[in-house]
């Protein structure tokens, strides 16, 4: 063991810490505009030793302890499946705490809570809802979602899963057809779940078939877990990552389940076989009604968002810590410079929690929108909800591997948690919608409420010379730095990208003569995705001012120069596309460049304050290079945090900052 005197002397060095800039607490509270107390109650659970990062652990003592964290947040009772009635907001606060906490947690808290218990809310009646809700919200009875089947994810329609009704025992029979119709990727379904949600096609005893709905089937035994007669198993083992869910394949075999157990929202069978349906829907394979019957998903991409929302604040939370304390070369040569200084780590690290800030109070904007839609807006809701899903996993996937990068060897180890974070974004890119395919759905979306006469507009504006068509494109500045020039020209790219792509369809069917599925699907790729994305971009940039609008006015300075700095890094991905269209001058792009790297120096200095600001609890801290990374290399530690005595402090030095 190290010398105690020197262990005195390096926890002395880290009890040193910068005087705040601004009021933390304040910005967390506008970070976090709501639900506070939901927030504050999980983030005091997670005090908890139950929550302490195990790494070597075997598979089932990885699955356990995720189900034992899910539990005790569970007894909490800070939130309820009920909420979506009454405060759905909750259930995406309590998403973005356990965010913080652990992935495998999150994400079966979002399987039981949203894709299971959601759908019994909503999709289900007052006998499903009496025999389910409260021991969803006690997590006496665990449930998992099946949707997706091994060959059929996106094209939902075509799923093959059978519930045959017979009008005899007043039974649906639920069956797997082929081994494409087996259900997939099911999230506590290998061990946990006494309950699935299984979307089968409706067949009727004339062989009709009415499309796919939802059936509570009970797939374990309530009390000994056994898989119930005709339900088949298959746990799908070690993933590359979120090791703590058990996933399963599930195949059925003529499983009989009553007639009640259809969730009957939105249709019924009668006991003599007869199909009512409040959707009409006299298509081929039903596609409405599905649609009607899917919306779990739509809560689930917000959800997806807040949680992984908050695994990436505690990436940046932990790197910029670490950059804060890690001493490199200096100007004679000496280890006396903390990383976080050069201009290397600050251009890396400050455009990314720039990002993290607009996306923040865009998915805030996206909540508020969910919980108070109605009729009149539920088209927009769904497009907000589609987006907001692949900006922040996007993001979060670039903080994963730039912040791993940025701490060097200390990212490659587990208990620092890149890994975690890693492939969390990852699951989320694909989970509740592969990110580019409801990228394209925000498209179609936006593409049915464009201005015709706009779009006309674009095509003949677009035979003007191409100098004409720079010079009308142009958009002039004062400063690039200005709010309101910057939100118009994130306004202007999105209408600019809507008319573009809805001409290039119009050329491509109407010139080309080719199908609408062609020109989609085989030729305009690059047009759709610039086009969501634009529409996205905007709406995060929009919600980022209003939020710098409502904002104490001590917190405004900075918030205005974060602003700046994430438009500004957006603008310089997408450079070719303002260039070529003229939007900006080669002079403008210049000045961009230059703004960007004043302001990653000047917000440099603040990124312990903007990331501290976060307001994630010192105990939940958990990697060694957020805390005393000197103390917790003393002695032989095995990758584990089972010697606590790193904690309570840091290796920052306010003096050298």
């Amino acid at each position: 063991n190290v010398s105690r005197r020197m262990a005195m002397k390096m926890m002395a060095q880290g009890d040193i810490k910068p005087k705040p800039r601004w009021d933390r607490a304040a910005m967390a509270r506008h970070l976090d505009d709501h639900n506070h107390k939901t927030r504050d109650g999980l983030k005091e659970l997670f005090k908890d030793d139950l929550y302490r990062p195990r790494y070597n652990l075997r598979l089932d003592e990885e699955r356990q302890l995720a189900y034992d964290r899910l539990k005790r947040v569970c007894e909490s009772k800070l939130f309820s499946v009920r909420d979506f009635w009454t405060n759905p907001r909750n259930i995406f606060a309590a998403h973005e705490a356990c965010g913080l906490a652990n992935g495998s947690l999150s994400t079966k808290l979002t399987v039981q809570f949203n894709l299971f218990g959601g759908t019994i809310l909503k999709l289900g009646t007052k006998f499903h809802h009496d025999l389910l809700l409260d021991n969803i919200d006690s997590f006496q009875s665990v449930g998992c979602f099946g949707l997706t089947e091994l060959g059929y994810g996106n094209n939902a329609v075509e799923m093959e899963t059978t519930a045959t009704y017979d009008p005899k025992t007043e039974e649906f029979v639920i069956n797997t057809p082929s081994v494409l119709a087996q259900k997939y990727w099911i999230t506590n379904g290998a061990i946990h779940a006494h309950y699935c949600v299984v979307f089968a096609r409706l067949i009727l005893p004339d062989g009709t078939n009415e499309g796919l709905h939802g059936f509570l089937v009970q797939i374990r035994d309530h009390d000994t877990l056994a898989v119930r007669p005709g339900c088949k198993v298959w746990d799908m083992g070690y993933k590359i990552g979120l090791n703590g869910i058990d996933n399963a394949a599930l195949h059925f075999e003529n499983v009989r389940v009553p007639r009640t157990h259809l969730l009957d929202a939105t249709s019924t069978v009668a006991p003599d076989g007869t199909f009512r349906s409040k959707v009409r829907d006299e298509s081929k394979r039903r596609r409405k009604r599905f649609l009607v019957l899917a919306d779990q998903l739509l809560s689930g991409r917000v959800c997806i968002a807040s949680m992984v929302l908050g695994s990436l604040k505690m990436t940046l939370a932990t790197s910029v810590r670490y950059a804060a304390s890690r001493l490199a070369v200096g100007p004679k040569g000496n280890s006396d410079t903390p990383i976080l200084k050069y201009q290397l780590q600050r251009n890396a690290m400050m455009p990314m929690i720039a990002t993290t800030y607009a996306l923040n109070f865009a998915l805030s904007y996206v909540q508020k929108r969910y919980a108070e839609q109605s009729q009149k807006d539920a088209t927009e809701v769904v497009v907000l909800c589609c987006a907001i899903k692949p900006l922040v996993t996007w993001h979060a996937d670039e903080v994963a591997n730039r912040c791993r990068e940025r701490c060097g060897g200390q990212g490659f180890l587990a208990a620092n948690r890149f890994g975690e974070a890693i492939v969390g974004a990852h699951a989320g890119i694909t989970a509740e919608g592969d990110n580019r395919v409801i990228m394209q759905k925000v498209a179609k979306e936006l593409l049915a409420r464009a201005d015709k006469s706009a779009v006309a507009r674009h095509i003949a504006f677009s035979y003007l010379p191409s100098a004409a068509q720079r010079s009308w494109n142009h958009h002039r500045s004062g400063a690039v730095v200005d709010r309101a020039w910057l939100t118009e020209l994130f306004a202007w790219r999105e209408r600019y990208r809507t008319n573009d792509l809805a001409a290039a369809l119009r050329s491509r069917t109407q010139s080309e003569k080719k199908s609408l599925f062609e020109a989609w699907m085989l030729n305009e790729s690059d047009r759709i995705q610039a086009m969501a994305m634009a529409f996205a971009e905007a709406v995060a940039l929009q919600s980022f001012a209003k939020a710098i609008d409502r904002a104490d006015p001590s917190l405004k300075p900075v918030l205005s120069k974060l602003f700046s700095l994430h438009a500004l890094s957006r603008v310089k991905r997408d450079i070719g596309f303002f260039t070529m269209t003229g939007a900006l001058s080669p002079a403008q792009v210049g000045e961009i460049n230059t703004a960007v790297s004043v302001l990653c120096e000047e917000l440099g200095s603040s990124a312990l304050d903007l990331t501290e600001s976060f307001g994630v609890p010192e105990w939940m801290h958990h990697a060694p290079i957020a805390q005393d990374w000197k103390a917790y290399n003393l002695n032989e530690n095995n990758g584990e945090l089972d010697d606590q005595g790193y904690r309570g402090r840091t290796c920052i030095i306010a003096s050298k900052l």
